[in-house]
C-alpha cells in the first residue's frame, strides 16, 4: 500500500490502527527504513514519547517541532526557520490563549510543511496518534502539503472526536489484524537468540489463545519467562520449565493496565472469574456477594471488562476470561478470595441456603465444597450425600466423581470401614481418571495418624491401598511422598512380596525413614550404590530381578470395585515384570493376542509403565500427558514413530520438569543418547550416555543403546560379543525383556559389518528365546535368518512384523543392511533414506549413500514432504542459525567442510538466498517451506 502510494505521487494521508502490541510501531519502523531507502526524507513524530508532555498540546505541535529541529540539518535548505518558530510560538500561546489561534496554525503548518517539501518528497510517520485531542490539523496539513503521511492509532479509541476526525480525513484506513499462527511461530523462534525447544510455541499458542497472533504480547511474554526463570538453556535448547504450569500474562500488559484503570472491584471481580473458570450470568449474585459488591455494581463493571476485551461471554451466558493466561495471572489478584477460599465461601453460602430452603443445585454445591478444600465445614449426611453424588456420577462423569470422592474421603475417619471403602473407590476412579494428585490427601491423613489408635487398627487392606496409593503418586510424580511414613511402605514394594522394595528399584534406593532419594542429592557412605549398580550392566546381569508377584494376591477393598484378577493385574503392571504381567494376564481370563504380548514385552523392556499398565488393564487406567510416566511414554512412542525432535523435547522436559531421578529419567537419557548417536553427535551421546546411572533393571536397554553408539562410530564388530555377553547373563539370571530387541540391533549392526561369524553366533542366542510369545520373538527370528543366510523372503516377513509393530528406527536399520544383499535394493534404500530423512539421522543418511555407492544405484531422493527440507540441509541451517563456521558444521555432522559448502552452494541455489545469514534468516521466517531435493 505504501508503494503503491509513492507510485502515485501527491499527498496522502494513511491510518493504521489495531491493538494494542499489535505490531504498530514495528510497522512504523520498517516502512521508515524501506521510504529513507527510497529516497524519501521521513519525519517520526511521537507525541508522548519525549521530553514534552502533551499537556494542553492538543495538536501534538511540541512533538512535531522537536522533530524538525532534531532533523534540521535535512531541512535547512528549504528555509523552515520562520514557520518552524511560528509554529512553536503558537504552541506556547496555545495554553494561555486558544481564541483565534486555530486560522493561524493552520497557516503556519502550511508554510512549515511546504518549505519542507520544497527539497523533495517527504514523508511524516505519527505513533499511536489516539494519545492527542485532535491530531487532524497537523496531518491533514502535511498531506496538502504532498506529503505521504502514514499514522496509528489504537484500536477502541475511535470514538474520539478528534480521531473520528482524523478516520473520516483518511484516504485509506487499515485495521492491522493477528498475526497468522505460523508466522507468530516464526516469531517465537526468531525472537530468541538460542534454538528453541519445539515445545515452546504450542505452550504459548495454548496459553494466550487469541493474543498469540498479537507479537507484542508473544515477545513480552517470553522474556517475562526468561525474567522467571522458567524459559531456560538446556544442553543448547531453550527450554520452559514446567510446561503442564500456567503462563501468566507479563506484568504490564495492556489487558491487566486495562483492569488497573477500572479500579479495585475489576480486579476483584476479574479474579474471581478466573478462579471460578467461568460463570454464568446466573451466578452473578452470588458472586457479587462473595465479592462483597453490589449486584448493579457488579453488573456494570462485568459489562466494562466485557467491553475492555479482559472478558468474553458466548451466546449461552457464559463469561471467562479472554485467555488461559490472563486468567493465571487474575487468580493471583488481589482479596481474600482467590484460589480455593472463593470456593470456600461459595460453598458455605450455598450451605446455608440448603439448609434453609433447599433447592440448591447439587453437582454446583458439591464442586464447590470439593473445590474449597478443608476449609468448608461438613456435617455428616452432607458428607453422605457427597459419596452418592460422586457414585451415580462414576459411569458418566468419573472426573467429577474423583473429585467429590476425595473431598468425602478427607472428613472421613481413618481406620473405618467407610474410608477403606471411599479410598477403594478413590483408586479406582484416579486409576480411570488420572488424576493422582487427589491421593495426596489420603497419604497426608495416614502419616498424620501413623501412630496410636489408627496404627492399632489399621486392617491388611487399608494398608495395601494406602501402599498402592503412594506407589502411584511417586510414579507419577517422580518424587517420594514428603512424610516419613508413608516413604516407608515404598520399601515394601507394590504388593509387599517382590524381591527388592518399589523405591529402590524406581527411585534405585530404598526410601525408608530420613532417606528421600531424588535428583542430584549427596548420599551418605550407608547409600551409596552397591557393585551391582555402579558396574556396567553390559558386563553383569540384573541380581534382583522382579520374580512374580502375582499368584495369591489380597484383594483390596469391596469386590465389585477390585476384584483379585483386577488387583492382580494391576500390582504386577506396577511392578515392570513382563513374564509376570503375561502370567497375570493370562490368569484373569483375558487371552491377550501375540501382537499385545509383544507390545507388552517391547514397553516393559524400556521402562514404559504407562503403556504396560494401560495394556493389562485396558479402558480402566488413563495415564495423564504430563507427570513422570506420561512425559516418558511420550519419549518412548516419539522415539518409535521417528519423530526425533518431539522425542528429545519430552526428555528435556523430563529433565527441566521433574526433579526426582526415576527410572524413568535413566531410561530417557538412554533413548536421547540413542538419537544423538544417530543423528552424528557422538559427544552429546556419550554425555548423555553418561549421566544414564547404570541400574540393573535397565542392563538390557543400556547395552541396546551401546551397540547403536557402537555402529554410529565405526565399531560395529563390537556389537555381537557384547550382545552375546549380556543375553546369557541376562538369560541365566532370568531376565528375558527385551532380549530380542537388543539382539535384533546387534544381529543387524553385525551383518551389515560383515561379521558373519558374529551374526551366526547372535542367530543362536535367538533360537534359544524362539519359545517365547509375541511378536518380537517371531521378529528377531526372521530378521536373524534373514541377514545370516541372505533370505530376502524372511526378510520381508521381519519388516513386515516391524512395521506392524510401529518401532520405524528399527525399521530405517533392517532395510538399510538389507539393501546390501537384495536383487534390487532400490526399494530398500528408499524406505531407509525416507526414514533416516524423517529422523534426521545424519550418519544413517551417510551409510545409505555409501550403500547405494556400493550397489551402483541411483541414490534415493525424498519424497511425499513437500514441505521440508532434506535432513541434512535442515541441519546446517540450525548450525548456521547457531553460530558455527563451515569447519563447526562439518566437525558436528561428520562430513568433510567441501559437502558443507556444497550443500550451501545447492541451498543458495534452490532458495534464492544469497548468504549464510539471509538463509538462517529465512529459515527461522518459514520462508523454507517448500521442497528443495
Amino acid at each position: 500500500m505504501v508503494r503503491e502510494a509513492l507510485a502515485a505521487g501527491g499527498g496522502r494521508l494513511i491510518v493504521l490502527k489495531g491493538q494494542a502490541g499489535i505490531g504498530r510501531t514495528a510497522l512504523l519502523d520498517e516502512a521508515e527504513r524501506m521510504l529513507r531507502a527510497a529516497g524519501l526524507r521521513v519525519l517520526p513524530v511521537r507525541p508522548g514519547a519525549g521530553p514534552d508532555s502533551l499537556g494542553d498540546d492538543a495538536f501534538a505541535l511540541a512533538p512535531l517541532v522537536r522533530t524538525v529541529r532534531d532533523r534540521f540539518e535535512e531541512f535547512q535548505e528549504a528555509g523552515p526557520a520562520d514557520a518552524l518558530a511560528a509554529v512553536a510560538r503558537l504552541n506556547d500561546a496555545a495554553g494561555r490563549d486558544t481564541g483565534g489561534w486555530r486560522p493561524s496554525i493552520v497557516t503556519a503548518l502550511g508554510d512549515l510543511f511546504d518549505g519542507i517539501g520544497r527539497q523533495g518528497r517527504t514523508a511524516v510517520l505519527a505513533d499511536d496518534v489516539h494519545a492527542v485531542a485532535e491530531p487532524a490539523p497537523v496531518l491533514t496539513a502535511a498531506r496538502r502539503s504532498g506529503c505521504l503521511v502514514l499514522a496509528t492509532c489504537e484500536t477502541g479509541a475511535e470514538h474520539t472526536p478528534g480521531l473520528a476526525e482524523l478516520l473520516a480525513a483518511a484516504d485509506r484506513v487499515v485495521t492491522l489484524g493477528p498475526l497468522a499462527d505460523d508466522v507468530a511461530e516464526s516469531l517465537v523462534r526468531r525472537a530468541q537468540g538460542a534454538r528453541l525447544d519445539e515445545a515452546v510455541p504450542g505452550v504459548l499458542r495454548t496459553a494466550l489463545g487469541p493474543l498469540f497472533g498479537n507479537p507484542g504480547t508473544v515477545l513480552a511474554t517470553l522474556a517475562d519467562l526468561r525474567a522467571r526463570g522458567r524459559l531456560t538453556v538446556f544442553r543448547g535448547r531453550l527450554c520452559l520449565r514446567a510446561p503442564s504450569e500456567p503462563v501468566e500474562l507479563p506484568p504490564g500488559h495492556h489487558l491487566l493496565r486495562r483492569v488497573a484503570a477500572l479500579g479495585d472491584p475489576a480486579a476483584r471481580l476479574l479474579s474471581s472469574v478466573a478462579v471460578w473458570d467461568g460463570v454464568n450470568v446466573a451466578d452473578l449474585p452470588l458472586l457479587a456477594e462473595v465479592i462483597g459488591t453490589g449486584l448493579t455494581d457488579c453488573g456494570r463493571v462485568l459489562d466494562q471488562l466485557i467491553e475492555a476485551e479482559v472478558l468474553v461471554a458466548d451466546p449461552a451466558g457464559r463469561v471467562s476470561c479472554r485467555c488461559p493466561a490472563l486468567a493465571a495471572s487474575a487468580a493471583q489478584g488481589p482479596g481474600v478470595h482467590g484460589g480455593a477460599a472463593l470456593h470456600a465461601a461459595v460453598a458455605e453460602r450455598l450451605l446455608a441456603r440448603h439448609r434453609r430452603s433447599g433447592g440448591v443445585d447439587p453437582v454446583v454445591l458439591a464442586n464447590h465444597i470439593a473445590l474449597g478444600g478443608p476449609a468448608v465445614a461438613l456435617e455428616a449426611p452432607m458428607v453422605t450425600r457427597l459419596l452418592e453424588l460422586a457414585e451415580d456420577a462414576e459411569r458418566e462423569q468419573p472426573e467429577r466423581a474423583a473429585l467429590w470422592c476425595a473431598a468425602a474421603l478427607r472428613r472421613l475417619t481413618p481406620g473405618g470401614p467407610e474410608h477403606a471403602r471411599t479410598l477403594t473407590r478413590l483408586l479406582d476412579l484416579v486409576l480411570r481418571t488420572g488424576r493422582y494428585e487427589l491421593l495426596c490427601d489420603a497419604l497426608t491423613q495416614y502419616a498424620e495418624q501413623g501412630s496410636g489408635k489408627a496404627e492399632q487398627g489399621r486392617a491388611r487392606s487399608s494398608s495395601a491401598e494406602i501402599r498402592l496409593a503412594a506407589v502411584l503418586v511417586a510414579l507419577h510424580s517422580g518424587e517420594p511422598p514428603a512424610e516419613e511414613a508413608v516413604r516407608s511402605l515404598l520399601d515394601e514394594g507394590v504388593t509387599g512380596r517382590e524381591p527388592i522394595g518399589f523405591a529402590e528399584w524406581w527411585f534405585g534406593r530404598p526410601a525408608g525413614p530420613g532417606r528421600v532419594p531424588g535428583a542430584g542429592g549427596a548420599v551418605g557412605p550407608a547409600e551409596q550404590a552397591g557393585p551391582a549398580e555402579q558396574a556396567d550392566p553390559a558386563e553383569q546381569a540384573d541380581p534382583a530381578g522382579q520374580a512374580d508377584p502375582a499368584g495369591q494376591a489380597d484383594p483390596v477393598g469391596s469386590p465389585e470395585l477390585f476384584p483379585a484378577d483386577r488387583m492382580d493385574l494391576l500390582t504386577t503392571a506396577l511392578s515392570g515384570d513382563p513374564a509376570a504381567c503375561e502370567r497375570a494376564w493370562r490368569r484373569s481370563g483375558l487371552a491377550p493376542s501375540a501382537r499385545d504380548v509383544g507390545r507388552l514385552h517391547c514397553a516393559a523392556a524400556v521402562g514404559d509403565i504407562a503403556s504396560v499398565a494401560e495394556l493389562v488393564l485396558g479402558a480402566g487406567h488413563r495415564v495423564p500427558a504430563t507427570g513422570v510416566l506420561g512425559v516418558y511414554r511420550r519419549v518412548v512412542r516419539d522415539y518409535a514413530a521417528a519423530d526425533w525432535s518431539q522425542a528429545m523435547s519430552a526428555v528435556r522436559e523430563l529433565e527441566l520438569s521433574y526433579a526426582g531421578d526415576t527410572l524413568a529419567h535413566r531410561a530417557a537419557r538412554l533413548i536421547a543418547a540413542d538419537i544423538c548417536a544417530a543423528r552424528g553427535e557422538p559427544g552429546q551421546a556419550t554425555q548423555w550416555l553418561d549421566d544414564a546411572v547404570p541400574v540393573p533393571g535397565l542392563a538390557v536397554m543400556r547395552a541396546w543403546v551401546r551397540i547403536g553408539l557402537l555402529s554410529r562410530t565405526g565399531g560395529d564388530r563390537r556389537a555381537a560379543p557384547l550382545a552375546r555377553r549380556v543375553s546369557r547373563r541376562q538369560r541365566a539370571a532370568g531376565q528375558r525383556a527385551g532380549l530380542h530387541l537388543l539382539l535384533m540391533r546387534a544381529v543387524r549392526t553385525a551383518a551389515f559389518a560383515d561379521d558373519h561369524d558374529g551374526a551366526a553366533g547372535l542367530l543362536e542366542e535367538i533360537e534359544l528365546l524362539r519359545d517365547e510369545t509375541g511378536t518380537e520373538a517371531a521378529e528377531s527370528l526372521f530378521l536373524a535368518r534373514a541377514l545370516v543366510h541372505r533370505d530376502v523372503h524372511e526378510a520381508r516377513l521381519a519388516t513386515d512384523l516391524t512395521r506392524e509393530r510401529g518401532d520405524l528406527p528399527s525399521l530405517m536399520d533392517s532395510c538399510l543392511v538389507i539393501a546390501r544383499f537384495a536383487e534390487d535394493p532400490r526399494p530398500w534404500l528408499r524406505e531407509a533414506h525416507a526414514l533416516a530423512t524423517r529422523c534426521g539421522a545424519a550418519s544413517l543418511l551417510e551409510r545409505v549413500r555409501a550403500v547405494t555407492r556400493e550397489r551402483g544405484v541411483p541414490a534415493p531422493r525424498a519424497r511425499g514432504r513437500r514441505e521440508a527440507l532434506a535432513a541434512t540441509e535442515r541441519r546446517i541451517i540450525e548450525l548456521i542459525g547457531e553460530g558455527l563456521t563451515n569447519r563447526q558444521i562439518a566437525l558436528r555432522l561428520q562430513v568433510s567442510e567441501k559437502t558443507v559448502e556444497n550443500h550451501l552452494t545447492r541451498l543458495f541455489a534452490r532458495t534464492g538466498c544469497r548468504s549464510r545469514v539471509e538463509l538462517a534468516a529465512a529459515s527461522l521466517g518459514g520462508r523454507l517451506t517448500q521442497a528443495v531435493t
